[in-house]
């Protein structure tokens, strides 16, 4: 049972973490309109993030963040077992 619920768990945090980044690839104004509790921003604030540098920084970490779960999809899928 605890197994299941980890793994419940872990495919939750894995969507709601791609989607988070996905979002912010796609559109840093779109991404500030989700819920605090969802996009987790931490200090920042959408008069900064939204438009010229920031978003491009927004979309740079949402951007890693995909690399970073397409990294893990990889070594999930590739490794021997």
């Amino acid at each position: 049972m605890k197994q299941i619920i980890g793994v419940v768990f872990f495919i939750f945090t894995i969507v709601v973490v791609t989607g988070n980044a996905a979002l912010m690839v796609v559109s840093p104004r779109a991404w500030f309109r989700v819920p605090r509790w969802i996009r987790l921003t931490g200090t920042m604030s959408e008069d900064k993030f939204a438009s010229g540098w920031g978003a491009i920084q927004v979309r740079l970490l949402g951007g890693c963040f995909l690399a970073i779960m397409a990294w893990f999809l990889h070594g999930c899928l590739s490794s021997p077992r």
